[in-house]
């Protein structure tokens, strides 16, 4: 994933996603959205620097595959619905530009090329960061950035523990 803000990522379900916020949004209320969005299945969204650094990330996408435990710099486990048989890899530039303007969705012109073809059903998901990119250290892997690993799960998103915050985030 290259090209624009990346220093929050995340995955949305483009059929569900609510985008917008306010005209005129605030930090917090941005992060509260994405909370929430969190909550409801539609996205997993996760700040991948605390120094402001752009990259471009180099992403493992995994459907159906047995989640792993490896070595690396750090791991987050969520769930999500997938509706429409796809999701999207989405950036900062994508996730604020859909929150300031009703007209714009997600996913945009760039993120539309980071398309997840995947069943429709309930995915648990397991986020594995393998490079930190504040400190250009990679722990286990370095051919891969982030691996994104999807495991269908029987019963529906509402009856699992959803996360409810930005990933990582230290805001």
């Amino acid at each position: 994933m290259n090209f624009g803000d990346t220093n929050f990522i995340g995955v949305a379900n483009a059929e569900q996603y609510n985008s917008f916020v306010d005209q005129d949004w605030e930090f917090d209320a941005l992060l509260k959205h994405f909370g929430e969005e969190m909550r409801r299945g539609n996205a997993l969204i996760f700040q991948m620097t605390e120094e402001g650094i752009e990259h471009s990330w180099k992403v493992d996408v995994e459907v159906n595959k047995e989640l792993v435990y490896p070595d690396c710099y750090r791991t987050a486990d969520g769930y999500m619905e997938v509706t429409g048989n796809e999701l999207y890899l989405v950036d900062y530039d994508c996730l604020t530009m859909a929150a300031q303007f009703r007209q714009h969705k997600v996913p945009d012109k760039n993120c539309r090329r980071y398309h997840i073809p995947i069943e429709k059903g309930n995915y648990r998901v397991q986020v594995v960061q393998y490079y930190d990119v504040d400190n250009d250290e990679y722990t286990g892997r370095s051919d891969v950035d982030i691996q994104l690993i999807f495991k269908k799960v029987s019963k529906s998103t509402s009856e699992h523990p959803r996360a409810d915050s930005v990933f990582w985030c230290t805001y």
